[in-house]
């Protein structure tokens, strides 16, 4: 049986990596896993400061705590 791997989500594609014993490969789906939590964060953080009308302090904030969580995934 063959596996599209882009078409699974990247935490289900690292478990199967790893019973497969494909370890870098699962790797690799571990670090996508990551990035796009990572990515996600940041958007919404993005989409807060855009739609909330939050105070520069708060925006500064929240953009400060965006990159934290992408610089620890990167």
């Amino acid at each position: 049986m063959t596996f599209n791997f882009m078409r699974l989500p990247a935490s289900e594609a690292e478990r199967l990596c790893y019973a497969e014993g494909f370890e870098n490969a699962a790797l690799l789906f571990a670090r996508i896993e990551a990035l796009q939590f990572a990515l996600g964060q940041a958007t919404a953080a993005l989409v807060a400061i855009e739609e909330n009308g939050m105070t520069a302090r708060q925006a500064s904030g929240a953009a400060s705590e965006a990159l934290a969580i992408v610089r620890r995934a990167t």
